[in-house]
């Protein structure tokens, strides 16, 4: 006997065309549908039954245009991003609305949800609201995961949306898989992930080789700037145009002995590495942000569960920690940790604790230190404020045309004799 669906829209090609008004195809070059888009989930929500990740797109879609500081404050907008990330995640991990008496991080490890997602909740609701760029980063970052996670089955119809929405988690540990995966399409899905590593795999190898046999050798440097530049172009257009190509690219710069050389011995000097690869990595960080969040936190996934019984002595964690640490700390990557959110790490180096993560947490905490010092001797640097003596020679000039000074001030609060 076929299952009764109950939902808002009377066809499913209206949940369709909606989809295609949040997500418009590459080659569309219409109108912005978008605000159209929330308006029909607004009319959606009053029937009942909308689901959960249909009301969250039109949240974060409606806090992105709402993005606009010549129309509101940006206080209102960071409000808006905040809210609206907010309700996305709680709506997914939230305990007691599902009945289950789990932890959020375990409902957003069973769900496929990246863990960041649920610090960063945290920090938004408990403490300090996130800066804007990092409020915008995860935004753009969770509509890419709620395609995954729903709008891609709509297409297959009622049926698919009534299966179970779960994705194979991509932030439990070092052997975590390709993100986007879905449990019933594991054949299809394997194929695209196994196309897509092997294509990234192709650029990073010509990365490595461009240049490398030019002459005269003066011309060598120019020729490789060029060539890393192609490369770096290719991987952000990749990126930007397939989803979850940014976490296959992260994993294969990681496991595949790029970032990290294989065989490399305890103590080696990484300083070649930095210098082969940092100048890449900021090209694709400057042309899609969402890399650099994204090669982060799968770096200190790769530190905080390790499956090395002596993380200490594990020449791969060694090579992450040097990676991890020269990107939050060294000045070229300054500008571009506007979109990083430390929380997450922060949570991670004090919940799975070890040398590296230890040691990571520790420097971390030293920057800041040096910031708020910095920051305190600006201020003592401030001009100060105008002395006793210039109010009054300004009261004096005054004086002369009729002004003069009230009583002293009186200052007991109201109702005090």
């Amino acid at each position: 006997m076929a299952k009764v669906i109950f939902t808002p829209w009377k066809r499913h090609s209206e949940l369709l065309a909606v989809r295609r008004q949040f997500y418009p195809s590459p080659d569309y070059d219409g109108a912005d549908m978008r605000s159209q888009a929330c308006a029909t989930v607004g009319a959606w929500k009053l029937r009942g039954n909308l689901p959960h990740p249909v009301e969250a797109t039109a949240l974060l879609t409606d806090a992105i245009l709402h993005d606009d500081a010549l129309k509101n404050s940006v206080f209102s907008i960071r409000a808006t991003y905040a809210a609206a990330f907010c309700r996305f995640v709680t709506g997914l991990v939230d305990s007691k609305l599902h009945g289950q008496r789990r932890t959020m991080f375990q409902r957003a490890l069973d769900l496929g949800l990246p863990a960041s997602f649920v610090e960063l909740r945290h920090e938004a609701t408990h403490r300090e609201l996130p800066s804007l760029t990092v409020l915008r980063n995860s935004t753009l970052r969770s509509l890419e995961w709620l395609w995954d996670y729903y709008w891609v089955k709509t297409e297959h119809g009622p049926a698919a949306l009534s299966a179970p929405l779960r994705l194979r988690s991509v932030s439990s540990g070092a052997g975590a898989e390709a993100e986007g995966v879905e449990d019933g399409d594991e054949s299809d899905s394997a194929g695209c992930a196994s196309a897509t590593v092997s294509g990234l795999r192709a650029f990073l190898d010509q990365a490595v080789q461009g240049g490398e046999d030019v002459e005269p050798p003066r011309k060598k440097r120019k020729v490789r700037q060029q060539h890393l530049s192609a490369v770096g172009a290719e991987l952000v257009s990749v990126c930007k145009r397939s989803r979850g190509a940014t976490a296959a690219l992260v994993r294969v710069m990681l496991r595949d002995s790029i970032l990290v050389p294989k065989g490399r011995r305890l103590g080696d000097s990484m300083a070649d590495d930095l210098a082969k690869w940092d100048s890449l990595l900021q090209m694709i960080a400057e042309g899609y942000p969402g890399f650099l969040v994204t090669l982060t936190e799968r770096m200190i996934d790769e530190l905080a569960f390790t499956g090395s019984s002596d993380p200490k002595s594990d020449p791969y964690c060694e090579g992450v920690y040097i990676w991890l640490d020269h990107i939050l700390r060294s000045s070229q990557w300054g500008a571009r940790r506007q979109v990083l959110s430390y929380s997450y790490i922060l949570a991670a180096c004090k919940s799975s604790s070890n040398h590296w993560t230890t040691l990571l947490g520790r420097n971390i905490d030293r920057q800041d230190d040096g910031l708020l010092a910095a920051i305190s001797e600006k201020r003592t640097a401030l001009p100060q404020a105008p002395s006793s003596t210039d109010e009054d020679e300004d009261l004096a000039a005054l004086s002369k045309f009729g002004w003069e000074t009230a009583d002293a001030w009186d200052s007991r609060p109201l109702g005090v004799v």
